[in-house]
């Protein structure tokens, strides 16, 4: 994917106006980019006789954000409301409208208020607490409709996090005592923070392991028997375990626990046919008992250096033969081998961790769930799948795993965004909004098709989002740059804290539905795309407290108001454009409560 287009006329002054140019100027020095949906814009700009030939459908509707026509091109403006293509003007910012608010509905208040918090872009709001909002009897409504009146429950939320990556460890075993306090409480503290209660963790090294990595616990060629293995962890207690302790600890302090799931990428180099941890190669026939023995002892050092494990996944990314480590599996492979060697070995060894393939993208988790649950002896081992979100949206692939196996963990296990899909104007300072909002899409749209939380890669990196040892340096919810002293909150964490603050665990999901808007009916699209077309989104969950928590997205640039109903009650709001909102209110007597 490309960086946010630059679309600035560097020639002219900065008190030079479009309007005060001849016709025919020359406009040379627009730089090449994409437009609002990922296409070739050559050097900025498009032939087009007049606005109405412009090549963005947004130039056709009112208020268009995308281009605006000049002497025959159309030029890429500023604001477009799909974060991917902003970046840059032409003819300076089209300014967004403002929205009047909504009327106060005219019958009697029912209910009481919803409490309201809100991110938006460009408005300072960050997880702030907004006016609550007045239930009223229910009206009649002109606009978009999000009725959240279900009672009827479905899956139940285990929790949300990130990957206690060795990266994440050695930027943060590098900061001050203060920026390690403010860390653990933005993360894991539950009313400080956005409670955090799911964690990954890598078995050997990843790619976000310093250089040159590569490293296990038993790097000794053939031995069969883990003689040498390294039943201390010692590289793992030198930052990763130190880590997961400091952030088990302050979740506790909030009266919970630290879900945490670990993930290979590779075996060690010896028990692979290409000899090496990297670039794929798979798993040797005559090693695969011995690597379900390494599974077991890997656990044992970590429950004897403190840190239970609630669940693994056999393999990160099984389809994908990286350039870091990685190793490749056939879904009959990895059912074969957990049904064989890794399923017998944990029930006899550690018979609480639950076993979650796959681990990988969202294009294909429906075909390894279909193959892993009909295996004559993996599935009885299998308590769900784990998933990446990659491939794109894809959420009908979730809808489809949980509605032929309901009982089954459908848990998303990593998702991140690459630093080279910084604009130029972003610094490590303010991150990329549009990130945000590509993260909450994909939770929303997980959730409502099953998921039980979500867990982001990284939860920290350096100023440089490393360090890795490929380059394939990646942003995260928060940077440091230890030189400076300096912690930094990226948007994604607000988005996220959305969730993970509001959405507790053991909070179950009801049934939503959102009307009166557009939403996305284009093909297949890159992952974290979120545009005006997917006009409102939403979910809802009813919580242990009995509360109600609703979550709103809007990735549009421009506000709309909206009405939220429940049962007989409703209340009118307004949502910023590029924003998201969280609204908490009691469980009325709408329906009873069906499980």
């Amino acid at each position: 994917m490309s960086s946010a287009v630059v679309a600035s006329i560097a020639a002219l002054g900065a008190n030079t106006s479009l309007a005060g140019l001849l016709p025919g100027t020359c406009l040379t020095s627009l730089s090449e980019g994409y437009d609002c949906y990922g296409q070739d814009l050559v050097n900025g700009q498009v032939g087009a006789s007049s606005a109405e030939d412009c090549c963005d459908i947004c130039a056709k509707t009112e208020g268009c954000l995308a281009f605006t026509h000049v002497w025959g091109s159309c030029f890429l403006k500023n604001g477009c409301s799909n974060k991917n293509g902003k970046g840059g003007a032409t003819a300076g910012t089209m300014p967004i409208q403002p929205l009047p608010a909504p009327p106060t509905p005219s019958g009697a208040t029912k209910g009481g208020a919803a409490k309201l918090v809100q991110t938006a872009e460009g408005t300072g709001d960050l997880l702030t607490e907004k006016e609550d909002i007045q239930f009223y009897e229910d009206f009649d409504f002109d606009g978009p409709v999000i009725d959240v009146s279900s009672r009827v429950t479905d899956q139940e939320i285990i929790g949300f996090g990130g990957a206690f990556t060795e990266a994440a460890a050695l930027v943060y075993q590098g900061m001050s005592e203060e920026n390690k306090a403010t860390f653990m409480e933005k993360y894991f503290d539950a009313e400080k923070g956005i409670g955090f209660t799911v964690g990954r963790v890598h078995i050997n090294s990843c790619d976000f392991s310093p250089w040159p990595a590569q490293w296990s616990l038993d790097d000794v060629d053939g031995d069969f028997n883990l003689e040498h293995f390294d039943t201390n962890a010692t590289r793992d207690r030198e930052a990763m375990i130190p880590l997961i302790l400091a952030g088990m600890e302050k979740i506790q302090q909030s009266n919970r626990e630290l879900k945490l799931f670990a993930s290979p990428w590779s075996p060690p180099a010896w028990m692979k046919t290409n000899g090496q941890m990297v670039g794929g190669g798979k798993l040797k026939p005559e090693c695969s008992a011995v690597w379900a023995d390494y599974f077991v002892k890997w656990i044992d050092a970590y429950k004897a250096a403190g840190v239970p494990l609630w669940a693994l996944t056999p393999q990160n990314e099984p389809e994908n033969p990286a350039g870091w480590e990685a190793c490749v599996y056939t879904a009959d492979e990895e059912a074969d081998w957990i049904g064989n060697e890794l399923g017998p070995k944990l029930a006899a060894s550690h018979p609480e961790i639950k076993i979650l393939p796959f681990d990988h993208n969202k294009d294909h988790v429906h075909l390894w769930a279909d193959t892993m649950f009909s295996h004559p002896t993996a599935a009885q081992y299998v308590s769900g799948m784990a998933f990446h979100w990659y491939s794109g949206d894809e959420f009908d692939h979730v809808a489809q795993i949980h509605k032929n196996h309901p009982e089954a963990i459908l848990l998303p296990t990593e998702a991140t965004w690459e630093k080279y899909r910084w604009g130029p104007a972003t610094t490590v300072e303010t991150g990329e909004w549009f990130f945000g909002e590509g993260y909450a899409h994909d939770i929303l749209g997980d959730l409502n098709n099953g998921a039980q939380g979500w867990t982001d890669w990284n939860l920290l990196l350096d100023e440089e989002g490393g360090p890795n040892h490929l380059g394939n340096n990646c942003d995260a919810p928060m940077m440091a740059d230890n030189v400076k002293n300096k912690l930094y909150l990226h948007p994604q964490y607000y988005f996220i804290g959305h969730f993970s603050k509001y959405l507790v665990p053991g909070s179950k999901h009801i049934s939503s539905s959102v009307t009166g808007s557009t939403s996305y009916s284009g093909g297949g699209r890159g992952y974290g795309s979120c545009t005006e077309e997917d006009g409102l989104e939403a979910t809802a969950f009813l919580r242990p407290d009995n509360k109600v928590a609703v979550v709103v997205l809007n990735c549009g640039a421009s506000p709309q108001n909206f009405k939220m109903k429940d049962g007989g009650r409703a209340a009118v709001a307004q949502i910023p454009g590029s924003a998201i909102q969280t609204f908490i209110f009691d469980n009325g007597v709408v329906t009873e409560v069906v499980v």
